[in-house]
């Protein structure tokens, strides 16, 4: 979980199936917690606006490999690459640099968790290792697609190798590289940036963004949105309307045989029986629409990898109210408060955001270069709607100062929106708290709630 920018949250989330499993299926509940001073409500934010709130990237999750194993001897992915089928060149260059990439940020992790005595040793190791790849990319076979892969490596090698000098360990060695992939850069006409060369520094963000969608194309899954259960709505929809009709025949065939043919009240009888049909039929629809709501999702999107399908998800949004929230999911909410009036005067509403997922792990991992173990679904979520009833971000409070003289002091008008998650796979739940601090100008953080 992280911000995204100054509005978004970002969730990322792994569904990884066991090992003697041929399926995996798996719930996960998004439950927020808003303010009731924000006026979210059903009344006020439609499914439809929420949507629009709504991003989700759905990829495989990258192959692990340390960043040893990536070159050098017998090590797979170089290996894939090099050993590479007709048309398959690009595909396995694309995965290489997806593979450095999820290595250099694990290796990194390694290394910030590390004691400080391993750090030195560790640090060694991971320059050397950024060395013998990039040295091993640039002796592979030329072509277009790894000229862009190799502008994308540089500019992520030392992306991580500026993080790595934050731990002051074997500062000469990470310089040296840094300038070193700056020469690369230069010579294979890479744009590199400068102080002062502002336009060259755009094109440098710019393309990196280009690059970065064109190496992880591989991992990412095509997942197009359809509605849910359309068959069956428009089937209860049908039913509905064939009951208004029933209504409307029955009342103008007991009249008809009561009055005769053209009397008035049989005109009259005619004209109100329209008029509780519409009725009937628009009742009918809303009583069926809220079962099916029950039963179906808002959207489902099928998953598939080289036009096969993997799997799908679906997709759901509703406001729900408190007496219908588990009380496992109440229990997490209510773990900490501010203080204890919160519950009192600050009703909040609640929304839930739910997804299902079901995963073929035969199909995924079937004529697929490397053993994918499941996917990550990577769901962004935009807040800025949220900020439209919210007061200034700065409120002033007069105290005295040691001199007992009245003074302004500003402090921060925040807001807080707490989300359980609710994971379930099989016979296991696990739930995770956070809140999110908020003001009308930006989210300023999200920390778990442990």
């Amino acid at each position: 979980t992280k911000l995204h920018d100054r509005y978004s949250v970002e969730f990322k989330m792994g569904f990884v199936a066991d090992e003697k499993m041929h399926t995996g299926d798996f719930t996960v509940g998004m439950w927020f917690f808003i303010p009731g001073s924000l006026d979210i409500t059903s009344n006020s934010f439609s499914k439809n606006e929420f949507y629009k709130c709504v991003k989700s990237n759905v990829r495989l999750i990258t192959p692990h490999f340390r960043l040893s194993e990536i070159v050098g001897g017998d090590a797979l992915p170089l290996k894939n690459v090099i050993d590479s089928p007709e048309g398959e060149y690009d595909v396995r260059l694309k995965l290489f640099c997806s593979i450095v990439k999820s290595s250099l940020r694990d290796s990194l992790s390694e290394v910030e968790s590390s004691f400080d005595e391993e750090k030195v040793t560790l640090v060694k190791k991971y320059v050397d290792s950024v060395k013998d790849i990039l040295g091993a990319f640039f002796a592979l076979e030329d072509t277009t697609l790894k000229n862009y892969c190799g502008e994308y490596l540089c500019n992520i090698s030392s992306s991580f190798l500026f993080k790595l000098l934050k731990h002051g360990c074997c500062l000469d060695e990470i310089k040296s590289l840094i300038l070193e992939l700056d020469a690369i850069r230069a010579s294979h006409g890479y744009p590199v940036v400068k102080t002062d060369t502002p336009v060259t520094n755009r094109d440098f963000v710019h393309r990196h963004g280009v690059l970065k969608k064109v190496v992880d194309s591989e991992l990412f899954l095509r997942a197009p949105k359809k509605k849910d259960g359309v068959l069956v709505e428009q089937a209860y929809y049908s039913l509905a309307a064939g009951m208004a009709m029933i209504f409307a025949t029955v009342v103008a065939w007991a009249f008809q045989r009561h009055f005769g043919n053209l009397t008035w009240p049989l005109f009259l009888a005619l004209i109100i029986s329209y008029m509780m049909k519409d009725r009937i039929k628009e009742l009918m629809r809303y009583y069926f629409a809220h079962r099916i709501s029950n039963s179906y999702y808002d959207h489902k999107a099928k998953m598939s990898v080289h036009k096969k399908e993997i799997g799908w998800i679906k997709e759901a949004m509703d406001f729900i109210s408190s007496k219908n929230i588990p009380d496992d999911v109440n229990r997490h909410r209510n773990k900490t408060h501010l203080f204890d009036a919160e519950d009192e005067y600050n009703k909040e509403s609640v929304l839930l955001y739910r997804k299902r997922v079901s995963l073929d792990m035969n199909t995924l991992k079937e004529n697929m270069v490397y053993d994918f173990e499941g996917i990550h679904d990577i769901v962004r979520i935009q807040f800025r709607p949220f900020l439209r009833q919210m007061d200034n971000p700065i409120q002033k409070v007069r105290i005295l100062d040691e001199e007992g003289n009245p003074v302004s002091v500003k402090c921060d008008k925040d807001y807080f929106i707490n989300i359980i998650l609710q994971y379930q796979s099989g016979e296991s739940t696990e739930f995770k708290r956070f809140r999110i601090t908020l003001d009308s100008e930006r989210i300023k953080d999200i920390v778990e709630v442990l």
